[in-house]
């Protein structure tokens, strides 16, 4: 499949980067063992962290996977000291580069696509930013983890969900219509000519093709649909309202049984809606794109579709089912599905409540002209900021140009997560990085989005700091 790909892909930067995958698999194999996996807890890094374990598997190399939140100075340290053999980082480990030693007998493997900080000995590094290929939008964690198990079997075509599951769940779906792009966009096609995926337009509501068409309205949150999100009723109301009967011989219809005018018409009423609610038109066709779905799952269940996959993936990953995660992408079902399911209710219960903390008086909120900054303090878990953030920026109203979401980490760190709102140019990741090492914390990230680990009493000091950093960037412009 590597060849396919290649054969796919116009850009040299990222010919070299997928040659660079098929040689590291070679030192893969003749690496010492075991091999200590450590990857990202969402779905990009729990989707790369099954990759490589079946890469492993192949090889019959043993390996021992832990999955982290985030990568700190002291985590590292104990981590590196402790081992030998190989280690491998998934999603994670470019941005903390100064603090990853490589030891005489521990071989270190990097698989990640954020932005690197700084440079490295002896650590082998896959990284598209190293090759001018764009982390952020042309190629996931997942992708390159796939693409290494692809170098060792030739056959593997059959698990590229993997891929396109870790790309979708880290929105890099920002191509036309919403669709996937560079070496993701490679991966999508040849899965789809060989069967694996199958690839449609139409309206980007979550379940739609597994639930009734109300809870789909309901559970849709990327973007919220003003007045609908979390209402089933109301959404009843509204089919009615806009003359789509949901009810048909006494069951609710899913889309699915929609006629192509009524499809038509509930399109158009929901672009009608947000902008209504003050949605820019940009974000409220968010909701209309293209959807990727696994043609080797039944068409009933919610892992059909993969930004649900992905969904509910990241789910059990912020939740800490790490192995229910990886047990849904290694292809087991039954009761492990049921169990995701179960998770997924108490991860929406959570996204809910903190969405209406955020619409409330109860927690700290400061905005200037550059940034919103909301603190949760102890009321949402720190591995939830990220979704929150990325809900919230759809659709908060503010002149403010990036969204700050903090909560406790511990009694000594706070979490943060950072998104952009506006079309400013500036790398939010590199600033991040920068400002967070001008105060001896670490953060990174992408162009659109990143996160940071930063010390309570330096945090004062990281705002004002970013602040002057993104001021300046404005200026420049």
């Amino acid at each position: 499949m590597i060849d396919d790909v290649l054969s796919i892909l116009q850009k040299s930067e990222q010919k070299q980067l997928v040659e660079k995958i098929r040689d590291v698999v070679s030192l893969i194999e003749n690496s010492p063992p075991p091999f200590f996996l450590i990857s990202h807890y969402d779905a990009d890094g729990l989707s790369a962290a099954t990759s490589a374990m079946l890469l492993l598997e192949r090889l019959k190399i043993p390996y021992h996977l832990t999955v982290v939140e985030q990568l700190t100075p002291e985590f590292l340290r104990t981590a590196l000291k402790e081992k030998s053999g190989s280690m491998m980082f998934l999603d994670l480990g470019s941005g903390m580069l100064e603090y990853i030693k490589s030891k005489e007998n521990l071989q270190i493997f990097i698989v990640d696509h954020h932005l690197p900080q700084g440079s490295h000995e002896n650590i082998i590094e896959v990284n598209p930013h190293r090759y001018g290929v764009d982390g952020s939008l042309e190629v996931s964690s997942s992708s390159l983890s796939f693409l290494m198990l692809a170098a060792a079997d030739k056959k593997v075509v059959e698990k590229a969900h993997l891929a396109i599951i870790g790309a979708l769940g880290d929105r890099q779906d920002q191509g036309e219509r919403f669709s996937l792009t560079g070496i993701n966009e490679a991966i999508a096609k040849i899965a789809e000519e060989r069967g694996i995926i199958e690839t449609k337009i139409g309206l980007r509501l979550f379940g739609a093709h597994t639930r009734p068409l109300t809870k789909a309205l309901a559970l849709t949150m990327d973007p919220p649909l003003p007045t609908l999100t979390g209402k089933e009723a109301a959404c009843l109301k509204f089919l009615n309202l806009i003359g789509i009967n949901p009810v048909k011989n006494g069951t609710l219809r899913k889309y699915s049984d929609l006629s192509l005018e009524e499809k038509k018409v509930l399109a158009t009423e929901l672009l009608k809606l947000m902008i209504a609610h003050d949605y820019p038109v940009n974000e409220a066709e968010r909701i209309f794109g293209t959807m990727y779905f696994y043609a080797k799952e039944p068409p009933q269940t919610p892992l059909r579709d993969l930004r649900e996959f992905a969904y509910l993936v990241n789910a059990c990953g912020r939740l800490d089912y790490h192995g229910t995660a990886i047990g849904l992408l290694r292809g087991y079902r039954g009761k492990m599905l049921a169990r995701a399911l179960s998770h997924v209710r108490e991860y929406r219960t959570l996204l809910s409540k903190a969405l209406s903390l955020a619409r409330s008086d109860k927690i700290k909120k400061e905005e200037n002209n550059i940034y919103i900054y909301i603190d949760f303090e102890d009321e949402l878990p720190p591995k939830a900021t990220g979704a929150v953030a990325s809900i919230l920026s759809s659709i908060l109203k503010t002149k403010a140009k990036i969204l700050i979401v903090s909560s406790q980490y511990n009694s000594q760190y706070v979490k943060m997560s950072f998104r952009k709102l506006d079309n400013v140019e500036l790398n939010l990741g590199e600033i991040i990085a920068d400002t967070a090492k001008s105060v001896n914390c670490n953060g990174g990230g992408h162009d659109e989005a990143g996160g940071a680990l930063i010390e309570k009493a330096k945090l004062k000091s990281f705002l004002e700091e970013f602040l002057s950093a993104v001021q300046r960037k404005v200026g420049e412009q």
